[in-house]
């Protein structure tokens, strides 16, 4: 077989990840472009989190408001185009899928943008108001807190970045025991270990070092990994069958 068509299937890969990465950016960007237009009603919503101890935001320098719109506006892009991202990655693998698996497509898109939101969600409403109460009571009477622009609202979005993404673990696991890939036999016997993920994953993930935060994202990465077991020891019998 001539070189030339040995290269041919990878140029052609890259060329559908270039094609596909190019629509993705395109929807990103237009949906930026909306959040940015609407900044200002996102900050209004973005400190709900903090109540009514939060308090005036400061900013220290000329461009801190501006970028901190962008971030706004760019966190906004992302979930509005986390559908055309998931729809374009599945698009991608399609032709290696069997056709008797096709319609997981609309599975993974569903399910996978509805699990992300419920996580970012959950995290909005209930996490980050908890750690920010924790954390705004230390020194309480004795310190004067000012807490940036930019600070704040980092740690909101990585805090709902990160409740999205560890919502995504059912789904992932669905997946792995779809293909053979995962088994409950080992996640249950690797529970010990799922614990230790948890705690450093949430170390990494948390805005703040400190144990409080991580308590709150631990908890319900490992919650997720027990109802990851049930998934997968429902999923499991019907890939034992179909072999």
């Amino acid at each position: 077989m001539p070189e030339k068509d040995l290269k041919l299937p990878l140029l052609e890969h890259l060329e559908e990840i270039r094609k596909r990465a190019f629509v993705v950016l395109l929807v990103f960007v237009a949906f930026s472009m909306v959040g940015l237009y609407f900044s200002e009603g996102l900050l209004q919503w973005l400190k709900i989190p903090g109540g009514p101890d939060l308090g005036p935001l400061s900013v220290f320098s000329p461009t801190a408001a501006i970028l901190t719109f962008f971030k706004m506006a760019f966190f906004f892009g992302l979930i509005f185009a986390l559908p055309v991202i998931l729809y374009e990655i599945w698009m991608f693998i399609r032709p290696a899928i069997e056709e008797s698996l096709a319609w997981y497509g609309a599975f993974l898109i569903l399910s996978g943008t509805g699990l992300f939101i419920t996580g970012a969600c959950l995290s909005f409403y209930f996490l980050i108001p908890a750690s920010l109460k924790f954390l705004l009571s230390i020194g309480r009477g004795e310190l004067q807190f000012l807490i940036s622009l930019d600070s704040y609202i980092s740690f909101v979005l990585l805090f709902m970045l990160a409740g999205g993404l560890i919502f995504e673990i059912p789904l992932l696991a669905f997946f792995l025991a779809k293909l053979n890939i995962l088994t409950v036999q080992t996640m249950i016997r690797h529970w010990k270990i799922a614990i230790v993920g948890s705690v450093i994953f949430s170390a990494f993930i948390t805005p703040t070092p400190d144990a409080f935060n991580m308590a709150l994202m631990a908890m319900p990465i490992f919650i997720l990994y027990v109802i990851s077991v049930g998934i997968v020891m429902l999923t499991q019998p019907k890939n034992k069958e179909a072999s």
